[in-house]
């Protein structure tokens, strides 16, 4: 082997990497996700009343659910985007912006339900997490760099989304506590952030252009 051959691997380190190293990856990841929850429950109890207020007013549950499903959608895709901000390229408004569709989508199917009479918030939280997290995730799969990897992007969201949002729907349907609107709020943004970890962990080569 020449030296210059030799030169190439110099600075490689053998062996796996140290506790220390994964400790701070997960930190990093978990961070902002963190972050967001506090920031969450400041909004939360500076406008939460307002907001309850104006949502009581409206005679229909659409765009109630339009505006939550939004609202919570654009905030996981906000942390989503900052997470893979070293894996998306050139386009994390785009990236969040799909996630804003997939969550008004949600929101409207949700609220038109609600009006026809089903009043269960599971199944109301169940249909806006699948459709809110399936339909971003298949836009945003389109802007994957691997495609081989988009199959997973999108189990992750349609088994993930709807079981964050059924408990969540749990915790709030129908509260105007702006406590316990808080603790569901908080509960959706760490619980994302805990099942991202674990996707990225399993799948550390996804990345979007």
């Amino acid at each position: 082997m020449s030296k210059n051959e030799d030169d190439e691997f110099k600075d490689i380190v053998k062996g796996l990497p140290s506790e220390n190293t994964t400790q701070r990856s997960v930190f990093n990841l978990t961070l902002p996700f963190i972050a967001a929850a506090a920031l969450l429950v400041v909004c939360v109890v500076a406008f939460g009343g307002m907001m309850v207020d104006q949502m009581q007013d409206l005679s229909s549950s659409v765009p109630q659910q339009m505006l939550i499903n939004g609202l919570l959608s654009v905030l996981l895709g906000g942390i989503q985007a900052w997470v893979f901000r070293s894996k998306i390229r050139s386009r994390p408004l785009v990236f969040v912006a799909f996630s804003l569709m997939g969550g008004l989508i949600g929101g409207l199917v949700g609220g038109l339900m609600i009006n026809s009479g089903l009043i269960q918030p599971v199944v109301i939280g169940i249909i806006n997490g699948f459709l809110s997290g399936g339909i971003s995730s298949l836009a945003q799969n389109r802007m994957m760099a691997n495609k081989k990897y988009g199959t997973r992007w999108f189990l992750y969201n349609i088994f993930s989304w709807p079981v964050i949002f059924a408990v969540a729907w749990s915790i709030a349907w129908q509260s105007t506590n702006i406590i316990i609107l808080a603790a569901a709020g908080i509960f959706v943004v760490i619980a994302s952030g805990i099942g991202l970890v674990i996707f990225l962990r399993g799948s550390p080569q996804i990345e979007f252009s």
